[in-house]
């Protein structure tokens, strides 16, 4: 009997061998891994002046002249022409830039008008009054300011011109 005996526990334990086996190769396992995210408002853009050079009279002569704003709200007349600035009030456009302080940003702008008669129209880069351009600071808020730039001649119709400034940011 002690060979049956034996038989009988060989047998048993290459059952719960097999059995094993087969437990581990159908088995399956888990883990997880910690999740976050930081979700950030989108930046905003908001125009707060408008762009306004005023009244300019137009050159009586042949010449012509190039009439520009600068970002701080100056104008100046230059060129061939003999144009005149009137006395007239006159603005740098403004724009506030408002995000998550320490986002980075680039700007494109655009000056356009709607009548015809005005050319070689420009707008300039924009002066930030406060921090590193391109950085929103640690306010959350950076203005912009651009100028602009136009050419005008003798046949350069006399009338009200009206147009748009516009201003993209691309931020990171």
């Amino acid at each position: 009997m002690k060979v049956q005996n034996a038989l009988l526990l060989a047998s048993v334990a290459l059952a719960t061998v097999f059995s094993a086996t087969a437990a581990q190769a159908g088995g399956s396992v888990s883990a997880s891994a910690s999740v976050s995210v930081t979700i950030l408002a989108p930046v905003t853009l908001q125009a707060t002046q408008v762009l306004d050079f005023g009244a300019v009279i137009k050159p009586g002569n042949a010449g012509a002249n190039t009439v520009a704003i600068d970002p701080d709200s100056h104008v100046t007349v230059s060129g061939a022409g003999d144009a005149a600035r009137s006395a007239s009030a006159v603005s740098a456009a403004k724009f506030d830039v408002i995000g998550e302080a320490g986002i980075t940003y680039t700007t494109t702008q655009s000056l356009m008008f709607d009548q015809p008669g005005l050319t070689h129209i420009s707008a300039s880069a924009p002066r930030v009054t406060s921090g590193a351009p391109g950085i929103i600071p640690a306010s959350g808020r950076q203005e912009l300011r651009f100028g602009g730039a136009f050419d005008i001649s003798a046949a350069t119709p006399a009338q009200a011109y009206s147009g748009a400034l516009t201003v993209t940011v691309n931020y990171n």
